[in-house]
């Protein structure tokens, strides 16, 4: 199991670079060569994991049988290209390494409970977020896979220069920040999520209509949410990437209402590359509608309207007709109120 960070907030602690410990390490056993070749990489840890059957698994199976996946049908994320490329590059050394032997990566591309093994290799602890928490560098960062037909030592592999306590104890305490901001209440229970009141999978795997009790309650995001993870006392220890790559890409002279002007061609090229296109033109341009209805900015009224009459595709002109709705009710509030 292998992680990676995410782009972060500004100011973040930036973890010890890996040391002599790690390299020392890497002449003992190939099960330490190969951590220590995933540290050189660029990864911020990495552990190994016996593949032995999970008690996640149960926990996933009645996940599933309650209906709270929603729509994600076979869960399966967006492929990330920088894991890719390193994963790639850490498979064939571990072919190299171990002759004969064949290594299978994963990063979101397949049915793998990451997050479990991810515990199960000392990595951290999953969160009542339901995301993986780690006490060096908090839940800001991706995870990878490496499977290996060969018998290797777990062991998590740290680049910290003190031994870190057992990873894989709960930390998360009497703490419930992630329970209580959600603003969907998607969070059911710790550790529960119930995808379908999910900001992020509604604005991005869900592909019909946002239901309509909860579009207040999507305020302005229009491509996932982290409010989860923003409030999470663990969080302050993310660093920034080190991967030039994961950087956030600035949209220079776009606002939500100029995001309607969009047709499928621009879009595509607007995010070529991007996360946003897994949400699709039509899906994204819903998205908008409810946040700019949340706003309440008759500035918005035009762009909306324009949407509402002659955009092409159902879905967004009945979000734009929703959203001018909601600006009216906003601006007849307004008025009471002066």
């Amino acid at each position: 199991m292998l992680r990676s960070p995410v782009p972060s907030p500004p100011l973040r602690h930036r973890p010890t670079a890996p040391t002599e410990p790690v390299e020392a390490a890497a002449a003992l056993n190939p099960a330490a060569r190969v951590l220590a070749h995933a540290l050189d990489l660029g990864f911020h840890d990495a552990g190994i994991a016996a593949a032995l059957p999970l008690e996640a698994s149960r926990r996933y199976e009645a996940w599933l049988a309650a209906g709270r996946h929603g729509e994600m049908a076979w869960l399966a994320s967006r492929n990330h290209r920088v894991m890719r490329d390193k994963l790639r590059v850490l498979s064939r050394a571990i072919e190299a390494l171990l002759p004969g032997s064949r290594a299978l990566w994963y990063s979101d591309t397949g049915a793998i409970l990451e997050r479990a093994w991810a515990e199960r290799a000392g990595l951290g602890w999953v969160g009542k977020h339901s995301g993986l928490l780690s006490r060096r560098i908090g839940s800001w960062f991706l995870l990878g896979e490496v499977l290996v037909n060969r018998e290797l030592e777990p062991a998590p592999a740290s680049p910290a220069p003190a031994p870190a306590p057992p990873a894989a104890a709960d930390h998360c305490g009497t703490c419930t920040r992630c329970l209580d901001f959600c603003p969907t209440g998607a969070i059911v229970a710790p550790r529960e999520v119930d995808a379908r009141r999910c900001i992020s999978y509604l604005t991005i795997e869900h592909r019909g209509a946002i239901p309509m009790e909860l579009r207040a309650q999507l305020g302005d995001w229009i491509f996932g949410c982290d409010l989860c993870q923003d409030v999470c006392p663990w969080n302050r220890f993310a660093p920034e990437t080190r991967e030039p790559r994961l950087e956030a890409r600035s949209l220079e002279g776009f606002t939500l209402a100029r995001f309607l002007e969009l047709d499928e061609a621009g879009f595509a090229a607007l995010f070529d590359k991007s996360p946003v296109r897994r949400t699709g033109r039509d899906g994204f341009l819903r998205n908008v509608c409810v946040a700019l209805g949340n706003r309440g900015d008759a500035s918005a009224i035009p762009a909306l309207t324009r949407a509402m009459e002659r955009d092409p595709s159902e879905l967004v002109r009945a979000h734009a007709a929703w959203a001018l709705e909601e600006i009216a009710h906003h601006r007849a509030g307004a008025a009471v109120v002066r």
